[in-house]
């Protein structure tokens, strides 16, 4: 849905989009699941990948790699007119986590360390499947 979004630049930067976000793959995701479901240990984790990124930073990586127009920028404000308090708040928030305890606990590391190694493999996929066409 976000690349579709990107591709028809209807997916803007809220705000200054300095807000961090921490990100993971799907496939670190079940990688993860898989050495904690297999483990006997028990405990709350947080799991990412190994680097925060703006969400400026994120839209505009992406957006890149489909060949999509940059991203546009739109005041808060606006953002909240028009999606709604809860998406604006969304993209303006940061979420800065740490996978320090999991990789510690588990001797785990993601596949894809970035956005950009996760990004460029999605988009990869999409090409693939002709779903960019």
């Amino acid at each position: 849905m976000m690349g579709q979004m990107l591709r028809k630049r209807r997916l803007p930067v809220v705000g200054s989009g300095t807000a961090v976000l921490s990100c993971l793959h799907t496939e670190d995701a079940a990688g993860a699941f898989l050495a904690a479901a297999e483990s006997e240990r028990g405990g709350l984790w947080h799991i990412v990948d190994d680097e925060v990124v703006m969400v400026k930073d994120l839209l505009a990586g992406f957006a890149e790699r489909l060949n999509a127009p940059a991203p546009r920028r739109v005041p808060v404000w606006l953002a909240r007119l028009v999606a709604g308090r809860y998406s604006a708040d969304f993209f303006t928030s940061s979420v800065n986590t740490s996978n320090a305890r999991f990789r510690a606990d588990f001797n785990w590391s993601p596949r894809f360390p970035s956005y950009r190694e996760g990004l460029d493999q999605v988009v990869q996929a999409w090409k693939a499947e002709g779903f960019l066409s």
